[in-house]
């Protein structure tokens, strides 16, 4: 009776599955995207240019999106603790593996292994979380999804904390294989719960991806979905550079993106409560409509206080929308091949991420300034919105 209790929705088993997510997702995130806090020791450490240390920046944001979305699909009726498993001792030998680098392509290789793993968990965990809520479902997400906005504010301390102490390669022996042992220990409890691993389902194969990319729906949500997180990979690019053209001093720019994380921390429990209350989707596209009026308001920006008013915005539409999205989606599509239906809404996103800030600087540089592009970034954050909220209406609406 107790273990029928604890397999149900909403149940204890849920909750550590969420607060377990929150803990990965803060290691994993703190560790792949505060890479520019221990760029520079790798760069000195390794002897590389600065070029190349981008390029595995590149390459490690590369393989945790496609390679981690990918993966996603193709796991998708496979038993989850064994791949977790796997996965943890995939980012275990990962840094492992930077302890003997001594030349490019192995350090490319070590961190294009780190980006798979940690992409691969992320797709299970935004995936799973869901599926073991029905009443509290956005209350759930808002604490998992907590983990991305404490990882980078806690890990950047903490790195310089290591890196004042040891090498750059011990420092990331430490934090990796902390990571690796809670991954592992996740895999103990990471399974779907009973009511999805009965769900008879069609296999994940070519004639499935055919059929959902025939979906006029799922093409229009998968659309908005990449438009839609436009003005996040614009201030993860170009933040910084962005204020100091309007006038804000270095210094205090370079603050910047961490208030984005720290309010978005706060707004991620208080938007899940929002959306079990008012509905998920509508909150979501109020999430998104806060972030494209923050981008519409940014070539604006020359004060500290405009600045500050804007980073709120975006802090509250990150915090509202990166929770919500997976439960929409599995809402709408099924949750039976859910790893599958995120993985390729991760590579949607993972276009964006290449391709916008690409888009920017083009921009920037045919125009003479932000303010054209910024504009553009706004129209194509709103929609995105409107895209995704349509295509993710009820079958009967």
């Amino acid at each position: 009776m107790i273990e029928d209790k604890d397999a149900a929705l909403d149940s204890r088993t849920s909750w550590l599955i969420s607060v377990l997510g929150l803990v990965l997702l803060t290691l994993i995130w703190g560790m792949i995207f505060t890479f520019t806090v221990y760029s520079q020791a790798i760069e000195s450490a390794f002897g590389l240019s600065r070029l190349r240390v981008s390029t595995i920046f590149s390459i490690t944001t590369a393989a945790f999106m496609i390679a981690g979305g990918l993966i996603g699909i193709l796991i998708a009726r496979a038993p989850l603790r064994p791949v977790v498993a796997i996965s943890g001792v995939a980012f275990a030998l990962a840094v492992g593996l930077v302890q003997f680098a001594a030349s490019y392509p192995v350090l490319m290789f070590a961190f294009g292994l780190l980006g798979t793993a940690g992409g691969t968990v992320f797709v299970i965990v935004i995936s799973l979380v869901p599926q073991w809520f029905d009443e509290y479902e956005g209350r759930a997400m808002g604490i998992t999804f907590i983990g991305n906005g404490l990882g980078v504010l806690v890990l950047p301390p903490v790195w310089v904390f290591l890196l004042e102490r040891m090498s750059i390669s011990r420092a990331l022996l430490v934090i990796g294989w902390t990571t690796a042992a809670v991954i592992l220990l996740s895999s103990t409890v990471y399974r779907r719960p009973p009511g999805v691993r009965g769900t008879a389902a069609a296999s994940v194969d070519v004639a499935w991806i055919r059929d959902r990319l025939a979906d006029r729906a799922f093409v229009v949500s998968l659309a908005g979905f990449s438009l839609l997180w436009s003005w996040y990979f614009v201030l993860s690019v170009d933040l910084v550079a962005i204020l100091t053209a309007g006038g804000i001093g270095r210094t205090v720019a370079a603050t910047a993106f961490g208030i984005v994380g720290g309010v978005s921390v706060i707004t991620r429990i208080a938007g899940g409560a929002v959306a079990d209350r008012v509905g998920i989707r509508v909150t979501l596209t109020s999430g998104v409509v806060l972030a494209a009026i923050g981008m519409g308001g940014l070539p604006l920006v020359s004060t500290p206080l405009s600045m500050y008013v804007v980073l709120v915005l975006f802090g509250i539409g990150l915090g509202v929308v990166a929770p919500l999205f997976s439960p929409i989606l599995l809402n709408r599509f099924g949750a039976a091949n859910a790893t599958a239906l995120i993985g390729i809404f991760n590579i949607g996103e993972a276009v964006t991420a290449i391709s916008v800030p690409i888009l920017l600087n083009v921009l920037t540089g045919f125009s003479g300034g932000y303010t054209l592009p910024l504009v553009l970034v706004f129209v194509m954050t709103l929609l995105g919105g409107w895209l995704f909220h349509r295509g993710t209406a009820p079958k009967t609406a």
